[in-house]
């Protein structure tokens, strides 16, 4: 019996259920994501996505699953990015990060727990992702991101994610990402307020050298959440072409503050 033929046995009501996937691993002698791969392709829609429907088609959760995301810092807004694009079913992540977890980290940057301190982000990302969707694959880079040296990352992928809190680096890649004609999504936050643009020059909105306001105003776990589900959202909307921020407004910066809505 084929796999396809065994796929479309196995589903249940339209879907098909994740030990059906673990069954035809077993069976096929192959791995999760040959298996998703070929579900997604054949519009059979694993069960795990059954949420996403009426907002994607299956159609769209195939182009997810075809899809590379590059996100460059794996801490507060980089954590939380990842898990949302895992979870809605990218199928590739390149994470890249040289820095370690540490105890300061626990109140807001996600899979930081007391096991994890001293442990290298991006590994840490890869291990607890590759667990939530196990037909993900994720590429790490331990190492800092260095625009001069990196550019090849930026090639690999669809879309770029700025989860940097470095301002001189975030225009850096920015502007590495506008020369390379790389969707690129900028995320900030600082207190209550975050701030966010689509394939723009960041150099205008950071004029003044050193350190992010975030080290004055600090970074509640709440902002960060609500920015990285504003990036999440804009990184999917531009890997299945749909309007995003600057679709209207080229060019222009979103801003929010989260005490006055």
């Amino acid at each position: 019996m084929e796999l396809l033929t065994f796929l479309k046995e196995q589903t249940s009501d339209g879907f098909l259920p994740l030990q059906s996937s673990y069954a035809a691993m077993e069976r096929f002698t192959c791995n999760f994501k040959t298996v998703e791969e070929m579900a997604l392709k054949n519009g059979i829609l694993p069960l795990r996505y059954k949420r996403n429907q009426k907002t994607i088609s299956t159609q769209e959760q195939y182009a997810l699953f075809q899809s590379t995301v590059l996100i460059i810092g794996c801490g507060g807004l980089g954590g939380f990015v990842a898990e949302m694009l895992t979870r809605i079913g990218v199928g590739k992540l390149i994470v890249c990060d040289g820095d370690v977890f540490e105890e300061h980290n626990l109140n807001r940057q996600n899979f930081s727990s007391p096991k994890t301190i001293g442990r290298l982000k991006a590994e840490v990302l890869k291990e607890k992702l590759e667990e939530i969707n196990p037909a993900l694959h994720v590429k790490t880079i331990t190492a800092f991101f260095d625009p001069e040296k990196d550019a090849n990352l930026i090639q690999e992928a669809d879309v770029v994610v700025d989860a940097l809190d470095n301002p001189d680096l975030k225009c850096l890649l920015a502007n590495l990402c506008l020369k390379e004609q790389k969707p690129f999504v900028h995320g900030a936050i600082a207190g209550y307020y975050s701030q966010f643009s689509t394939s723009s020059s960041l150099d205008q909105l950071y004029l003044q050298k050193g350190d992010g306001a975030e080290k004055r105003s600090g970074n509640p776990s709440f902002t960060v959440c609500f920015a990285a589900s504003i990036q999440s959202t804009e990184v999917v909307k531009l890997l299945l072409g749909k309007p995003h921020l600057h679709a209207p407004l080229m060019g222009n910066l979103w801003e929010y503050e989260l005490i006055s809505l």
